[in-house]
Formats: structure tokens, C-alpha cells, sequence
């Protein structure tokens, strides 16, 4: 993994992902298979995670070897409200956050993202894998939104054996 290699990737999630938080109501409301989330929660998702990237680059480039809690998406989802939040406001934090993101990796020196932090569940992690996790888990929920517009099922991509 490099800089540009990176900043290619967050910035082609950002400009692929933003049009889904300009959608018509009836999009929002819609999930790509019965008992999963809607356009709106994914999007409310996408953004809060972002939020969580933000926090755990920082701390792991500032407070190397600080420990990075988990958090469980699910409570996250109930507890904020993620069915009822304000499309423009989660576009203008998500945006924010991921161009703040694109900026960090641009103006650090690569081989400061070697520094790690302790998670606590995956262990010992790089502010690399989490700036990584960043545009690979928005491309992951990026699937669902397209599978949402096309009014397609949507499955996970087979992992490469």
C-alpha cells in the first residue's frame, strides 16, 4: 500500500458513495433484502465509521500503541437514530471526514502509518489497515446502495481462495 495508491481509493469511494445521500425518500426508505438495512442506515453507517476511522488514525499517528476500542454496529444503529437522520448533515460530516482523511495521508510521511495501535478485537493494528479499512468498507456497503438502485438482491463478494 501506497499514498497514492490510498488517496485514489478514498477519493474514488467518496465520489461514488456521495450521490446516494441526494436520493429520493423512496430509495432511502428501500434495503437490498428483506430484515436488512435501508439506503438511509447504511448511509447513516457509512458516516458514523467514518467518524470511527478518523478517531482511530489519529489516536494510533499521535498515541502510538493506545489502545482502539471496538464498536458493535448493531447498537450503534438502534441507539443513533440511524432511520431517521438528516441526509444533507450525514453527507457534509461523511464528506468532511473522508477529505480530512485524503488530507492526513497526503500531508504525513507514509512511513508514519506503520505506527500501530492495539484493538480490542483484532489486536495489534496499523494507521495503515485502518485508512485502508476505510475505502474497502465503504466500497463493501457501496455494493449494497448500487444493489438497492438496480433493485437487485445483493450478496457479499466471494473471498479469493
Amino acid at each position: 500500500m501506497n499514498k497514492s495508491t490510498v488517496i485514489s481509493e478514498l477519493k474514488r469511494a467518496l465520489t461514488l458513495t456521495i450521490p446516494f445521500f441526494e436520493a429520493e425518500p423512496a430509495f432511502l426508505a428501500r434495503s437490498y433484502a428483506p430484515g436488512k438495512w435501508s439506503a438511509r442506515q447504511i448511509l447513516a453507517h457509512l458516516t458514523d465509521t467514518e467518524i470511527v476511522h478518523q478517531f482511530r488514525v489519529r489516536m494510533i499517528l499521535s498515541e502510538p500503541g493506545c489502545a482502539i476500542p471496538a464498536f458493535n454496529q448493531d447498537k450503534w444503529a438502534k441507539t443513533l437514530a440511524y432511520a431517521q437522520r438528516e441526509m444533507l448533515l450525514m453527507r457534509r460530516l461523511f464528506t468532511t471526514s473522508r477529505e480530512s482523511m485524503i488530507e492526513l495521508v497526503d500531508y504525513l510521511p507514509e512511513q508514519i502509518f506503520g505506527r500501530t495501535g492495539i484493538h480490542s478485537e483484532l489486536g495489534t493494528i496499523r494507521a495503515w489497515d485502518v485508512v485502508g479499512k476505510a475505502a474497502t468498507h465503504n466500497m463493501h456497503h457501496y455494493g449494497q446502495l448500487v444493489a438497492i438502485r438496480e433493485n437487485t438482491t445483493w450478496a457479499p463478494p466471494v473471498a479469493a481462495e
